[in-house]
């Protein structure tokens, strides 16, 4: 049965911004510079298809808060949303896309077979892919030649294997061959089932036949309840739904326009408000003047009368010295006998060494001290006038203040009065539209859940024709693995061949690993990791045209990342390549541009295969490097390219704000 996954954008929901990336049916191209964030876009998508965790890096988990993937599957259109940091959390399913997800209802399924106790009772994710796929769920055995082998459930993630290959992957020599035998074993059954070759196939597509007309018979009955409860309660219309959601929203941009009219027309516009604020800004600069030179003032008067006060304590001492002066009497000029050192002392010749201040000198000094003593005063005495001025002048400006205080509050009144009344009233009328908004918008989902209840019941009748049809097609020409091989073998001849290696012979898919074979060698004992590129990329072109020529279990849809790896296109690789590698990758002459190129050609022309054939296919291709010589014939499959030096105007990388 043909299936198909089809991704139409890719977002990244952040906290400042949204991230996206669109894509289209046929290739993609994603490329540009080391650590932009190109191969993390191709992790997400793996990551909302059900991969166990994201590796997240610095950017994303500072900008990003969710992801989601909206993506067509069989042609049914839906919103996938994951958590990016909580890995083990639900994930929810809108059945529509990104931008309409407020309307619809989600459905919650777990990411893992794990059931928890919160989650319990929710469906499996992989369960939900595989419906919606229309691929059939079943168990494989672990040990396929025993018959008391123990089953273990397909998971989507099983089949997603064959449709991504990352950086690490491609090349490598245990690329599809694990090492592990068990894991090995389940790729190959993985593989029998793909081309429903397995041994029980046939069974399994009867059972899961029958399944899905228990499950359209279910959906039925529950869409016939749902429509006449719909009916019995004067339910709306889908279509007068959205009308009403159409003409609220209308409504709430015309409230929102007529309020921020009329905040701008606020009290703060007004002329007068405008002319009273004015005067107060003046009021305050003259206050800060007034004080400031009133604290000048101040100053003044304490440093004066400090100066006085020293003038008046001069004063004092000298009167005292006068006084002492005539209590001692007149000092009489006559030789005295030294008491210490027994020589004499003629009081005549000491008072021509030293200078004894006379009374009416003294007098002369104390006077000129109070001189300066009124001096002093009568600085302080202006002082303390202007402080007093001062003063005056600052109540002034308070009342002048007050006043102005007083009406502006007055005007601020009356002008805010009716403007908040009017405020209120929009407020008012905003908060009941909006709250109506979301009344319809709930029942807006209950129609559209209804609505799609009824699309599930045509597209189950569609599944259920295309089984039928496929059922009756495997009894008649069941295929064997010899000749899915055969066709398989035959795929990879003509793309190696177009890609043009050396000597491209004896290429086919071994009957016992099921991996590819060139030149009679195994693709695990390919000693060039060139080649092991090319080759490995073959091999999962081969599967998408099998998809393409027959119904197989396969959602024609590839992910490749480092499309130029080991083939010396990329500037810079962060693979080491052993010596005995780089010679055999120079006889192979991976390098050669033409063999790059080819491969794009290839994958083109193959996709539009698809499309000349009205199917559906999905390529997204990563690179570090697209060689010049051939952009301009890829610029239009390119979707995304990004410049850590955002040369040309490019954005930095899918994370471009940070």
């Amino acid at each position: 049965m043909a299936s198909s996954i089809l991704i139409n954008e890719l977002i990244v929901v952040g906290h400042e911004k949204n991230y996206r990336v669109k894509f289209f049916k046929g290739v993609n191209i994603i490329y540009g510079d080391s650590a932009t964030g190109k191969s993390s876009i191709l992790n997400l998508i793996d990551y909302l298809l059900g991969s166990k965790k994201f590796d997240l890096y610095p950017e994303i988990e500072a900008s990003g808060k969710y992801a989601a993937l909206d993506v067509e599957l069989n042609g049914t259109r839906y919103t996938i949303k994951r958590d990016i940091f909580k890995p083990n959390q639900p994930i929810e399913v809108y059945p529509c896309n990104f931008d309409s997800v407020d309307n619809h209802a989600c459905k919650k399924y777990l990411p893992s077979f794990a059931k928890t106790s919160a989650h319990g009772e929710l469906d499996f994710y992989s369960d939900f892919l595989l419906d919606s796929l229309d691929l059939p769920k079943i168990k494989l055995k672990e040990s396929p030649t025993k018959d008391d082998s123990k089953l273990v459930r397909l998971s989507f993630r099983d089949i997603f294997k064959f449709c991504y290959v990352d950086q690490d992957t491609l090349g490598n020599k245990s690329f599809l061959k694990p090492d592990n035998y068990v894991v090995q074993t389940k790729n190959k059954e993985v593989f029998k089932y793909i081309f429903n070759a397995l041994d029980n196939n046939l069974s399994t597509l009867e059972g899961f036949l029958s399944d899905r007309i228990r499950e359209r018979k279910a959906i039925e009955n529950k869409f016939n309840m749902v429509a006449e409860f719909l009916r019995e309660s004067e339910f709306e219309t889908l279509s007068t739904l959205d009308d009403g959601v159409t003409k609220i929203d209308q409504k709430i941009i015309e409230v929102e326009t007529a309020l921020t009219e009329l905040n701008k027309s606020n009290v703060s516009d007004n002329e007068i408000y405008k002319i009273i604020k004015s005067e107060l800004e003046k009021i305050s600069l003259e206050r800060k003047s007034f004080f400031q030179k009133s604290q000048e003032t101040k100053l003044k008067i304490e440093k004066f009368t400090r100066l006085k006060n020293d003038y008046v304590n001069d004063v004092n001492k000298f009167k005292a010295s006068i006084s002492a002066r005539s209590t001692i009497g007149a000092i009489n000029e006559e030789v005295e006998l030294c008491p210490i050192c027994d020589s004499t002392l003629d009081v005549s010749v000491v008072k021509e060494r030293f200078t004894i201040d006379e009374k009416d000198k003294i007098s002369h000094e104390i006077n000129l001290l109070k001189r300066r003593i009124r001096d002093t005063e009568s600085i302080v005495s202006q002082a303390r006038q202007e402080l007093d001025n001062t003063n005056s002048e600052l109540k002034k400006l308070d009342d002048v203040e007050s006043e102005a205080l007083r009406l502006q509050e007055k005007n601020t009144k009356e002008l805010t009065s009716p403007y908040l009344a009017e405020r209120d009233m929009y407020t008012l009328q905003l908060g009941e539209l909006k709250q109506k908004r979301k009344d319809i918008v709930n029942r807006l989902k209950v129609r559209n859940q209804h609505k799609h209840l009824s699309t599930n019941i045509k597209s189950l009748e569609i599944r259920i024709g295309k089984l039928q049809e496929e059922i009756d097609n495997l009894k008649k020409t069941a295929p064997s693995m010899v000749e899915v091989l055969s066709d398989l073998g035959d795929y990879l001849d003509n793309y190696l061949k177009f890609v043009k290696i050396k000597s491209p012979s004896d290429i086919s898919f071994d009957p016992v690993s099921f991996s590819a074979k060139v030149r009679g060698i195994e693709y695990s004992n390919l000693t060039s990791g060139g080649l092991r590129t090319i080759v490995s990329i073959g091999y999962l072109c081969s599967l998408l045209e099998a998809s393409l020529e027959s119904n197989i279990n396969y959602p024609s849809f590839l992910m490749i990342d480092t499309v130029g790896k080991y083939l010396g296109k990329t500037k810079e690789q962060n693979y080491e390549i052993s010596s005995d590698e780089k010679v055999e990758d120079e006889i192979e002459a991976v390098s050669d541009p033409m063999k790059y190129k080819n491969i794009y050609e290839f994958i083109i022309g193959l996709t539009e295969k698809f499309e000349n054939r009205d199917k559906v296919s999905q390529v997204i291709l990563v690179d570090n490097d697209v060689p010049d010589h051939i952009v301009s014939d890829l610029s239009g499959f390119i979707v995304a390219q990004y410049s850590s030096e955002r040369a040309n105007g490019l954005p930095v990388g899918f994370i471009d704000n940070l």
